[in-house]
């Protein structure tokens, strides 16, 4: 019995001081208010369902063995003073870039610590490490299109973010690309092989299979919010034991995994289950879904992976059976294009989040825009026409054309080096609708997830030109270097 809630949960404060009773006293108050609301709810669920006739009974909470974590670490972490210098350093270097039209940078360190006790003998104390800087970009091309563009680095700590000069240098690079982007020639339309290479391929996996993998349970609702929920619903919920991969690709999840840039790891999560790793996908096959402890059809017990208010995955790790080395996939890639009869493919090196929009507030974008049907996916901010004789002509901007989790089934051949790659992914489930997962992550908020995944070949995909209006070209000059 799982009804979607009719209010959003409450919290409460604790003393700084270290005062056992006044502590005391506030978890006391707190875990009555809690009791009373969840009496006050269960009471309206068994209203709703005494006129109905459940589809499924599946249990509403999985049963899991008892487990006890104790984490002591506490890691220093840098003054604001620190960061809030690397932040100016860092800005400093688009004085250099005149043609980028706006710009931020934020630098963040924390440490999140979590104590944790159930009436089922569970308990644990675990300490959440995390460090970032991102840097963004805003430009406009000479037709008025707007560009975009990121870099980011994150850590366990904020020893873990790269140096400054790396940093610096990557800044550069992201702006003479959006400078070289704005007087570039445009896609009108392109059909035919397309190579996700690098972060890319990590972006398209996020964005479109990730969100598949998760197993969140589609809470009873009433009328009002049937049809929204009913929308949202994972369409892999009915596929486990069906090909969703071409037969030489598998995926599993692993928190275990740490170091050579895997960021998403945890001992326990936050259901009190023992961290584990598990399959995904074997031989293309889809053998099961990430959950917490709400089952979901297919998946009766936990994987082990509620990390703040829904199911989200550790790192996750695509391996392959058959691949080809650098040299191997390109020629396949020509091959593929001499095929189909086109002049050149296609290659994306990187993409933009499919929340970043046109104008400052691009992070509001999906909580302005409501539910979707399926996944989100941004455009390109990195992406070249390639010509059999090695050339590459830079692509401004383009959309990549209903990119389903079906295209994935489609992909002909994988690289045998990998890419890993960290983004801030928000779990959707419980008192986030999915449809409002995605601008959460937008805004930096969630947990840092990560991925494994080789270069993927897809035979045909489709790109055009974004659609839509575009605005004005700014009528002054950026005030930094107007003479």
């Amino acid at each position: 019995m799982s009804l979607f809630p009719s209010s959003l949960a409450s919290g409460g404060f604790l003393p700084l001081e270290n005062d056992y009773r006044e502590i005391r006293r506030q978890i006391w108050l707190a875990t009555d208010q809690a009791y009373k609301a969840a009496l006050e709810s269960l009471a309206e669920k068994r209203a709703v369902l005494q006129n109905e006739t459940r589809a499924e009974d599946i249990a509403d909470f999985s049963s899991e063995e008892q487990f006890a974590y104790f984490d002591q670490a506490d890691p220093d972490l840098p003054s604001r003073a620190a960061l809030e210098q690397r932040v100016r350093d860092l800005s400093a270097a688009f004085r250099d870039l005149p043609e980028i039209f706006s710009s931020n940078v934020s630098a963040s360190a924390g440490n999140r610590r979590t104590y944790y006790l159930n009436s089922e003998g569970t308990a644990f104390i675990r300490s959440d490490p995390t460090a970032s800087i991102v840097v963004e970009a805003r430009t406009q091309a000479t037709d008025g299109t707007v560009l975009n563009d990121s870099v980011a680095a994150r850590g366990r700590s904020w020893d873990d973010i790269s140096d400054q000069d790396d940093l610096e240098s990557r800044i550069a690079a992201m702006g003479a690309n959006l400078t070289a982007r704005r007087s570039a020639e445009g896609l009108d339309r392109y059909s035919g092989p397309v190579l996700f290479e690098g972060q890319a391929a990590a972006e398209l996996f996020a964005q479109v299979l990730v969100p598949r993998l998760l197993g969140n349970r589609v809470p009873d609702a009433e009328p009002n919010f049937a049809r929204m929920l009913q929308q949202s619903r994972n369409p892999f919920l009915d596929r486990i034991g069906a090909r969703v991969l071409p037969r030489f690709l598998n995926i599993h999840d692993d928190p275990s995994a740490d170091g050579d840039g895997f960021l998403g790891g945890y001992p326990v999560d936050d259901d009190g289950v023992e961290a584990r790793s598990k399959a995904l996908v074997e031989n293309g096959i889809l053998k099961s879904l990430l959950t917490s402890r709400n089952p979901v059809p297919g998946v009766e017990k936990s994987t082990a992976n509620r990390r703040g208010d829904g199911p989200a995955p550790s790192n996750l790790i695509v391996s392959s059976r058959s691949d080809m080395n650098d040299e191997e996939l390109h020629a396949e890639f020509m091959l593929l294009v001499e095929e189909r009869g086109t002049d050149y493919g296609i290659v994306v090196r990187r993409m933009g989040r499919p929340e970043a929009g046109d104008g400052p507030a691009s992070g509001l974008s999906l909580l302005r825009s409501g539910p979707r049907t399926g996944p989100g996916l941004g455009n390109t901010s990195l992406a070249y026409n390639v010509f059999p004789d090695g050339r590459e002509e830079l692509i401004p901007k383009a959309e990549l054309v209903a990119v389903t989790e079906a295209a994935f089934r489609d992909i002909v051949a994988v690289s045998s080096t990998s890419t890993v790659y960290s983004f801030p992914h928000t779990p959707a489930g419980g008192f986030i609708p999915s449809f409002l997962a995605g601008a959460f992550s937008a805004l930096g908020l969630g947990e840092v997830v990560s991925v494994s995944i080789p270069d993927l070949l897809f035979e045909e995909l489709s790109l055009r030109k974004p659609s839509g209006n575009v605005p004005h070209l700014p009528v002054a000059n950026h005030p930094s270097f107007d003479p």
